[in-house]
């Protein structure tokens, strides 16, 4: 025990004197508490040296969130990790100002909504015999070269659609017309079945099959609009209409709208290749109400040769009247019945 004792007190003493010596060094607060820690490390066996990652990260200040965006940080990815796919990430595209439309790709439009071509011929459409149920006579005056020749037709309309009798002079009567949809027939007592004719056939004097059918300028022509101009002291609209098929009475025509009344007032007829072959006035001396509106209805047609040689061909309308039409009016199969 004594042994032991003496032992004890000698590595006591040991101790307290390495701690004397230390204590005179004065080194810095952080170099005393590294060595601090190094000596008792190796006294007693601290597992603190062998952790150097963990030190490093409680000596250093809390990282920063980043507000950066989402598709940003997605944008870069570690480089030790593959790309998944070879595609570039998706990016929203950077607004750009919309450039303005060009003038030239857009028709100018016109003052107002009310002088769009398109609706001014359909209105005037409507008092040359466009209209849901209507009927009337026209007769057929032709004069050329000094001999009169006439003709009358009852004619029934119905949109685009007219089916025609002839009820005078006798040689004719019971002749009949029918066009559906721009498509035309003809057809007289004795014959087998309906021939198909055109609407540029010439049915007396200057006025074709189609003269004295309703009009649909508003649908079968492009209409280019051309300075107004007055005509017999009456301002109108001028418009240069182009055929879009051939199935059509005229190629070409200039036409001329009175501002007022809506109703074409004049037209030049001119061919494909422009030459002018004849002209016509028209005069609305009759009144019909389409929708509760009272509006004038053709009442004549003077159609005049080019060659101004006299010879005229007057289509005179008489009789107007609005009424809903049946469907057997217009069947070609009944046609000929």
């Amino acid at each position: 025990m004594n042994g032991l004792s003496r032992i004890s007190a000698f590595g006591l003493a040991l101790l307290i004197s390495t701690l004397a010596v230390a204590e005179n060094t004065t080194p810095s607060a952080q170099t005393a508490g590294e060595n601090g820690r190094g000596f008792f490390s190796r006294l007693f066996g601290s597992d603190d040296d062998d952790k150097p990652a963990e030190r490093a990260a409680t000596s250093l200040p809390a990282p920063v969130e980043s507000k950066a965006p989402a598709a940003s940080q997605a944008a870069s990815p570690p480089a030790s990790q593959p790309s998944k796919t070879s595609a570039p990430e998706r990016t929203e595209p950077e607004a750009k100002a919309i450039p303005p439309v060009a003038k030239a790709s857009t028709p100018t439009p016109l003052a107002s909504s009310a002088e769009d071509p398109y609706q001014i011929l359909k209105r005037a459409d409507e008092s040359r015999g466009n209209l849901q149920g209507i009927a009337w006579n026209v007769a057929i005056e032709a004069n050329e070269k000094g001999r009169t020749d006439s003709m009358l037709y009852d004619i029934k309309a119905r949109g685009f659609n007219i089916s025609g009798l002839n009820i005078a002079p006798p040689k004719s009567k019971g002749q009949k017309l029918l066009m559906l949809d721009n498509n035309m027939w003809f057809h007289k007592p004795g014959l087998s079945k309906p021939i198909p004719i055109s609407l540029r056939q010439k049915l007396m004097g200057q006025a074709s099959y189609g003269d004295v059918a309703s009009t649909n300028y508003a649908e079968d022509y492009d209409a280019t609009r051309l300075p107004d101009e007055t005509v017999d002291g009456v301002e109108c609209y001028v418009f240069d209409l182009k055929a879009r098929n051939s199935k059509t009475t005229y190629d070409r025509i200039v036409y001329w709208v009175d501002k007022k009344r809506m109703v074409g007032v004049k037209a030049d007829y001119y061919t494909l290749s422009g030459k002018r072959f004849k002209s016509a006035n028209m005069q609305y001396g009759s009144t019909v109400t389409i929708n509760g509106e009272a509006r004038p209805f053709i009442s004549e047609i003077a159609i005049y040769e080019e060659l101004m040689s006299g010879d005229v061909t007057t289509l005179s309308m008489t009789k107007p009247k609005l009424a809903p039409l049946p469907d057997f009016i217009f069947n070609i199969n009944l046609f000929m019945k």
